[in-house]
């Protein structure tokens, strides 16, 4: 994570007064950019059970932006199952997936040593899972701590929130946003990414890990040249995405990405006053919004999926 006392620094003030006052059961830290909120979580974890002393709020923002978390008997992770099987994580947690919490809070130790458990996501969680937990933090304990990473905040039962501190994390800025990736990208991708993502370290984080860079121009050029589409257009993406291990979890943000890109091109045919190709691109966003729920829920054939796709954008 790149060093940047910027970052955050309301909420990390916010979750530094919780931390140096009576430290509660459940702290809440919900946000769109969880891969940033997540790493927050682990670094807290940490600092909570090793018991150093934190001077003040900029030293405790430099260990949560900055340290690298290393794995503790006394923090517990839930977080999503890797099903290898299926070469993907699976879609919900359920209470199985949960059932530990309760014995690795039950471990008796020495010298009043803290334990925090980090849910990584509470979004994940089935019902019956997240009553679970609920049923734990309804008795507390001083050395037991949740830290619960939610990015959807309607997805956390409001029973979770009135026992819990909740910080919620807001948008990146721009100068922040590029900071933290400036060694991952170069500076007009990036520039791109904040704008086709309205900031959203989240997606951000997908895009450049699957190296969506790589097709940017080339669909671009397609959305408003129909001619540009051949034959084999579908099946040079189709060969793409097959170079990805885990094709079950690149599928979906692929679409998001290309969908994305779409509505970037609507809002500039818009400007220029292009009406017929404005609707056609909304038609085709709408499209693939539709292919990729369908994907998720009925787990459809991919590649017949991206055919489909390209015939309705060269002959629509």
């Amino acid at each position: 994570m790149q060093n940047n006392r910027n970052l955050y620094s309301s909420e990390v003030r916010a979750l530094y007064k919780i931390f140096k006052s009576q430290l509660p059961n459940s702290i809440i830290l919900t946000g769109q950019n969880t891969d940033i909120i997540s790493t927050i979580a682990k670094n807290l974890a940490s600092l909570i059970i090793s018991k150093k002393s934190i001077e003040n709020c900029d030293n405790f923002q430099d260990y949560l932006l900055n340290t690298i978390n290393e794995d503790s008997n006394f923090i517990l992770k839930i977080e999503p199952v890797f099903l290898e099987d299926k070469q993907r994580f699976k879609k919900f947690l359920y209470r199985e997936d949960v059932k530990y919490v309760n014995d690795f809070f039950s471990t008796k130790d020495q010298n009043d040593q803290k334990r925090v458990c980090i849910i990584n996501l509470i979004d994940d969680l089935s019902l019956d899972a997240a009553n679970s937990v609920l049923k734990i933090i309804e008795e507390p304990n001083r050395n037991n701590h949740f830290i619960i990473v939610n990015q959807n905040k309607s997805k956390c039962l409001k029973t979770i929130v009135s026992r819990s501190n909740r910080i919620f994390f807001g948008k990146l800025n721009y100068d922040n946003f590029t900071n933290y990736y400036k060694d991952s990208e170069n500076e007009e991708y990036l520039n791109y990414l904040y704008q086709i993502t309205n900031g959203s370290s989240y997606l951000t984080k997908q895009f450049i890990e699957y190296n969506f860079y790589e097709i940017n121009d080339h669909f671009k050029k397609l959305l408003t040249n129909q001619k540009k589409i051949k034959a084999n257009t579908a099946n040079h993406y189709i060969e793409y995405l097959h170079n990805f291990k885990n094709l079950e979890q690149a599928i979906p943000v692929f679409f998001n990405y290309l969908q994305l890109m779409i509505n970037d091109e609507i809002k500039k045919l818009c400007h220029n006053n292009e009406n017929n190709l404005v609707i056609k691109l909304l038609n085709i966003y709408t499209l693939i919004d539709s292919f990729n729920k369908k994907n998720i829920s009925l787990n459809l054939d991919f590649e017949n999926i991206l055919i489909s796709l390209f015939h309705r954008l060269k002959y629509d």
